[in-house]
C-alpha cells in the first residue's frame, strides 16, 4: 500500500502545474489510485491526505481537489487539522467539477418493503389502512443504531425521494388542547393569571386518545406553559381511568398550565396519513404508510444514520474552501468550522440535517456564501466570533445564501442564523419557512444588511423574526435595507418583524421595508424596555402597527441594571466603562437615564391598522407620514421619487436578497 500510495503522490505531482495540483476523486473510484482524472480516488478522506503531501513537497502551490458528480457515503466525521491549511495565494479548494454535483450523504437505503399481513401488527391499525401499510427489516439493511425518536443528534429521519417523512403523530397537524393541569405543586401567579402546576401532570379531554395507552414509548411535544418554549416529553403513564397523562421527569423547566397545547409523537396506531412512518425498536421493523404515486421499485428512500455530531470539521485550518458541494442527511449537524481563519463555504448545498446546518466558533474571517441550507430540526448557522471584551470584530459573514424550513423539530430559538460576539455581517440572504425566528443577534457592531426574510414566527408567540434580547451593553448593531414580510403569528403577545426585548438599547433600523408584520399585541418593530433605539427611513406596509413599545419605567429599569444577571453582562463579561467602550459608545455614561427614550422619526405608514401601539411621552417621534395604499403595491412607494414626496431618502430596494447562488 506504501508504493501505491506513493506513486499516487508522483503522478499527482507530475501532472501539476507550476501554480497548481489538481487531484480527482469519484464515486467509482479507487483510493489506490493516482488521484488522476483517469484514475481518480474515492474518499475525501484519502483526497485529504493526499492534499498533505503535495502541500508538504510544494507548500505554496495552490491544490484542487475535484469532486466527479455522484454519491459519497459518509460513516465518520472527516476533519481537518492545521496540516491541511492553504494560504492567501495558494488555498485549498475542494470543489464540484463543473456541472456535477457530488453528494456526501449519512442516509443509508432501505428497500425490500412488503405489506403488514401480520394479525398482531393489523389489530392496531384502522381497517381502511389494511393492504396500505409497509414493513421493511433494519437490520437486514445493515441498520442497528436506531436512535431515539426525540433526542438531540439521535434521532433518526425516513427520507423519501427528497422529503421528510412523519413520525406518526396525532393529530396529523397542529396541536390538541390539554385540560386542567393536576400536578401536586402549583406555580406562582403571574401576570397572566393561568393555573398550572410544576409536576407534569395533566387531564386529556379526548377519548380518541385512550388507544395511546397500548403504545410502549409514547412521546409528547408541546408548548407546556410559555407559548416561546416548547420540548418533548416523554410520558410516564397513560391513565385512561380518569384519562389523565403522567410525563416523566425531568419536568419542563417552567412547568405546565391549564389548556396547554400538545400532540402525540412515536404512536404506531396513528400510522393513518400518507408519509407517515413508526420504528419498533424492539424488533428492528420500520412501518411506513408511503405517499400516493410513490413506487416503492424506483423510489429513493433512505433513513438517516450518520449519529456523530458533524459530518465535517475544520479546525485551526486557514484559506481552506468548500465549494459547491453537497451535504446531506444526517442525525447531527453538517459542518463545524473552529478556530483559524478564512475559510469558506461557497456555493454548498446543505439539507435534511437533525440537528444545524454550520457551526463557526471563534478564528477570523470565516465566510459563508451563495449557499443553499434546506430542512433542519433546529437551526441553520450559529456563529460566534469577534472579542466583545476588546470590540475586536470576528470578521465572519453569511451572504448570498438561503436558508429555509428550520426549527422543523425543536420549534423555538432555533433561527436560520444567529450571530454572537463582535464585527459580523448577514448580507443579502433569503431567510423563510419557521415556527419561530429567522436571526439572533447577541453582541456587538453586527450587521444585517439586504436580506429577504418571509413567513416566520408563524407559531410560537412573543418572538421577532429578528430577535435581541436582555443585555443593554449589545451597542453599535445596524440593520437596514432588509425586507420583512408575512410575519404575523403569535398567541397571546404577538410576533414582530424585528424585537428588541428586555433592555435592547442603542441599536439603528434603517431602511427597511415591513410589509403585513405585527399580530396581536406587537407592531412591525416591538421595543420592550430598550432605549436608545432609532427606527429611521422605513416604510410600512399594511402592519397591524408600525412601532409597538413594552416601557419599563425608571424603577424597572433601575432595579434591572442592578441585578446580578445584568451586573455581569455589563461589568464582566465586557466593562461598558472602561476606556474602548465609552469611546465608541459615549451614550453608555448615561445608562440610568433617559429610560424608555427610543426615536422613530421619517418613516411612511403605509395602510397600517395602527402607527405606534403603547405610545408614550418619552419617545421622540416625527415626520413621520400615514398613507393610504390604495390598490397600490409596496414597490409603488419605494421609488427613489416617490420616497422623496414624502421626505425618504432613497432605499436600494434591487440590491435587497441574493443576488449570487447558484442554487437558485
Amino acid at each position: 500500500m506504501g508504493k501505491v500510495y506513493y506513486a499516487l503522490i508522483c503522478t499527482a505531482l507530475l501532472l501539476s502545474c507550476h501554480r497548481e495540483s489538481i487531484v480527482y476523486v469519484a464515486p467509482d473510484g479507487d483510493d489506490r489510485n493516482a488521484g488522476t482524472q483517469e484514475q481518480p480516488l474515492k474518499s475525501l478522506e484519502r483526497a485529504k491526505n493526499a492534499v498533505r503531501t503535495i502541500r508538504s513537497e510544494k507548500p505554496r502551490q495552490r491544490v484542487t481537489v475535484c469532486f466527479k458528480g455522484g454519491v459519497y457515503p459518509l460513516e465518520q466525521t472527516v476533519a481537518f487539522t492545521p496540516e491541511d491549511s492553504g494560504e492567501e495565494q495558494s488555498p485549498v479548494v475542494y470543489k464540484a467539477m463543473e456541472g456535477e454535483t457530488p453528494v456526501f450523504t449519512g442516509s443509508k437505503a432501505l428497500g425490500k418493503w412488503t405489506v403488514v399481513d401480520d394479525a398482531s401488527e393489523l389489530a392496531h391499525l384502522s381497517p381502511s389502512l389494511h393492504g396500505k401499510i409497509y414493513v421493511t427489516d433494519l437490520p437486514a439493511a445493515g441498520i442497528t443504531d436506531y436512535g431515539d425518536p426525540t433526542d438531540k443528534g439521535k434521532r433518526p429521519e425516513l427520507i423519501c425521494n427528497g422529503q421528510l417523512q412523519t413520525l406518526a403523530r396525532w393529530p396529523d397537524d397542529g396541536f390538541v388542547r390539554a385540560g386542567r393541569a393536576r400536578g401536586a405543586t402549583a406555580l406562582p401567579e403571574n401576570y397572566t393569571r393561568v393555573h398550572g402546576t410544576k409536576e407534569g401532570v395533566f387531564s386529556y379531554l379526548d377519548s380518541y386518545q385512550d388507544r395511546w395507552a397500548s403504545e410502549p414509548d409514547i412521546r409528547l411535544g408541546g408548548y407546556w406553559y410559555w407559548d416561546w418554549s416548547d420540548e418533548f416529553q416523554k410520558v410516564d403513564l397513560w391513565d385512561t381511568s380518569y384519562r389523565i397523562v403522567f410525563l416523566s421527569e425531568p419536568y419542563h423547566n417552567y412547568g405546565y398550565k391549564d389548556s396547554l397545547r400538545y400532540f402525540g409523537l412515536n404512536l404506531f396506531c396513528e400510522i393513518d396519513q400518507p408519509g407517515e412512518w413508526y420504528l419498533n425498536r424492539t424488533t428492528g421493523k420500520l412501518y411506513w404508510y408511503p405517499p400516493q404515486g410513490v413506487d416503492l421499485s424506483t423510489a429513493d428512500i433512505a433513513l438517516t444514520c450518520f449519529n456523530e455530531p458533524y459530518m465535517i470539521e475544520i479546525n485551526d485550518c486557514a484559506y481552506l474552501t468548500l465549494e459547491g458541494l453537497t451535504f446531506r442527511e444526517s442525525r447531527g449537524s453538517a459542518i463545524l468550522i473552529t478556530g483559524g481563519k478564512n475559510n469558506r463555504l461557497s456555493g454548498c448545498r446543505i439539507e435534511r440535517f437533525g440537528v444545524d446546518g454550520v457551526h463557526i466558533t471563534g478564528g477570523t474571517g470565516h465566510g459563508v456564501s451563495g449557499c443553499f441550507l434546506s430542512t433542519f430540526g433546529y437551526g441553520g448557522l450559529k456563529i460566534e466570533g469577534g472579542d466583545r471584551k476588546t470590540l475586536e470584530p470576528g470578521g465572519h459573514f453569511v451572504e448570498h445564501t438561503v436558508v429555509e424550513h428550520f426549527s422543523l423539530f425543536k420549534r423555538t430559538y432555533e433561527p436560520a442564523i444567529r450571530l454572537e460576539g463582535c464585527g459580523m455581517r448577514i448580507a443579502n440572504n433569503r431567510l423563510r419557512y419557521s415556527s419561530s425566528s429567522a436571526m439572533r443577534l447577541e453582541g456587538n457592531d453586527l450587521t444585517v444588511e439586504y436580506n429577504e426574510v418571509s413567513h416566520v414566527v408563524n407559531e410560537s408567540d412573543d418572538q421577532g423574526a429578528l430577535d435581541m434580547w436582555y443585555n443593554p451593553s449589545y451597542r453599535g448593531n445596524v440593520i437596514r435595507y432588509n425586507r420583512w414580510s408575512d410575519i404575523a403569528g403569535g398567541t397571546r403577545h404577538g410576533a414582530a418583524g424585528i424585537r428588541f426585548d428586555d433592555m435592547i438599547s442603542g441599536t439603528l433600523v434603517y431602511g427597511n421595508l415591513f410589509e403585513r408584520c405585527g399580530a396581536v399585541e406587537f407592531g412591525a418593530v416591538q421595543i420592550h424596555g430598550g432605549k436608545e433605539n432609532r427606527i429611521e427611513n422605513n416604510v410600512f406596509y399594511r402592519c397591524l402597527a408600525a412601532v409597538s413599545f413594552s416601557s419599563w419605567g425608571e424603577k424597572r429599569w433601575l432595579e434591572a441594571l442592578e441585578n446580578p444577571v445584568i451586573r455581569r453582562k455589563l461589568y464582566e463579561e465586557v466593562d461598558i466603562f472602561s476606556d474602548v467602550y465609552l469611546k465608541k459608545y459615549p451614550e453608555l455614561k448615561d445608562l440610568r437615564q433617559n429610560v424608555d427614550a427610543n426615536t422613530i422619526t421619517g418613516n411612511l405608514v403605509i395602510s397600517c391598522e395602527k402607527t405606534f401601539i403603547r405610545m408614550n411621552d418619552r419617545q421622540t417621534v416625527g415626520n413621520n407620514t400615514e398613507v393610504d395604499a390604495g390598490d397600490k403595491a409596496i414597490e409603488t412607494f419605494c421609488t427613489p421619487e416617490v420616497l422623496a414626496t414624502y421626505g425618504l431618502q432613497p432605499i436600494p430596494v434591487g440590491q435587497i436578497g441574493p443576488k449570487n447562488n447558484i442554487w437558485l
